[in-house]
């Protein structure tokens, strides 16, 4: 009984801490309200010493019906899990050591309908696998407070999902890619590490529109730490970041009337950020830091930059008061953009990740 009351206080903690980290967005940008991030019903527990306590995962939720949680003690569990159709919670009792260890060429975890939660686990996969899938049709997913590595893909969001929430996790060492959505919409992907992964950090792929990737440390990842692109993706906001030491910062491909907003884009190898086919993008207020080309744009249009910081602005160089006037330029294919009105000094961006 005592352990029972443990796991219940400690269900109520993680979905205080949900709300909290969601509250506290510096963006306001909040997932859909129309399901909670954890469901209400029976909790049944998995591990631990008591009577009638499952040994394994998979086993949980095969008896658990909609609404219900399965809460699972500190252990290491060797299995890869399904929720099937089933609108459940699993939480971890905690992230560091309950684990989840990937056995077959499956997704470590699938996710098989709306309204499911995963949280305070570390999930191991498989280096050719994807270790969470969400499958196609589902929404209102939350996926919060969890560490995902070593596989494939960290998470992979299948075509015509919706509404999942992807909230403070560490999502490391991946062979292809940390987050990835496959026309996909309506997501907040927020406070998240993202860091060496063989890919991109988050890429958003075919037509993935009206999502949100905020306040995440996006690190280290050999290839760009954001791509927007596919068929044409629009109307997804970028902000509040750190996109640091990547090969590109934020690439777009046929993408547009976007937003990027309030990032450090630092330590590009390559471009800081990269518009590729895409117009009608807006890149404002961000720190452009010695990256290897600060930004640049190729067979793109309509595209507005203002008040970006630039550490490789002439005005820096040139201090006459002439200087000061003189806009940044954006070198394109064949043209040129300006950003009219460079900051003086870079901007105070921080991050929740």
């Amino acid at each position: 009984m005592k352990n029972e009351l443990i796991a219940r206080s400690l269900v109520f903690g993680m979905v205080v801490l949900f709300f909290g980290a969601s509250v506290t967005s510096a963006y306001n940008v909040e997932p859909s309200l129309s399901a909670q991030p954890m469901n209400r019903g029976n909790i049944l527990y998995v591990g631990g010493s008591g009577p009638g306590n499952y040994t394994t995962i998979q086993a949980a939720i095969n008896n658990a019906t909609n609404g219900d949680t399965v809460f699972v003690y500190n252990n290491t569990y060797n299995e890869n899990i399904d929720t099937k159709l089933k609108k459940i919670s699993l939480m971890g009792e905690e992230r560091d050591i309950t684990i989840i260890q990937g056995q077959t060429t499956a997704p470590v975890i699938r996710i098989g309908s709306s309204d499911v939660t995963i949280a305070g686990f570390t999930v191991i996969g498989t280096p050719t696998e994807v270790v969470i899938q969400v499958a196609s049709l589902s929404d209102n997913v939350f996926i919060f407070n969890n560490v995902i590595k070593d596989g494939g893909y960290g998470i992979s969001l299948l075509p015509t999902t919706s509404k999942v929430t992807i909230s403070d996790n560490t999502i490391i060492n991946h062979a292809f890619i940390g987050i990835q959505l496959q026309t996909s919409s309506y997501d907040v992907i927020s406070g998240n590490r993202i860091e060496n992964n063989g890919g991109q950090g988050i890429e958003l792929s075919l037509s993935s529109n009206h999502n949100s990737i905020l306040n995440n440390s996006i690190i280290n990842n050999a290839k760009e730490a954001i791509l927007v692109g596919g068929i044409t993706s629009t109307e997804n906001t970028i902000a509040g970041n750190n996109i640091s030491h990547n090969q590109i910062g934020i690439r777009f491909t046929s993408a547009g009337s976007n937003t990027i907003r309030s990032n450090n884009i630092q330590g590009s190898t390559m471009e800081g950020v990269l518009l590729q086919s895409s117009n009608e993008n807006a890149i404002e207020k961000n720190n452009f830091i010695q990256n290897k080309r600060q930004a640049a744009f190729k067979l793109s249009s309509r595209n507005t930059w203002d008040a970006n910081y630039w550490s490789n602005w002439i005005g820096f160089k040139l201090t006459q008061p002439l200087f000061q006037k003189f806009p940044k330029v954006i070198g394109g294919l064949l043209r040129l953009n300006f950003d009219w009105h460079p900051a003086k000094l870079p901007y105070n961006i921080s991050t929740f990740a």
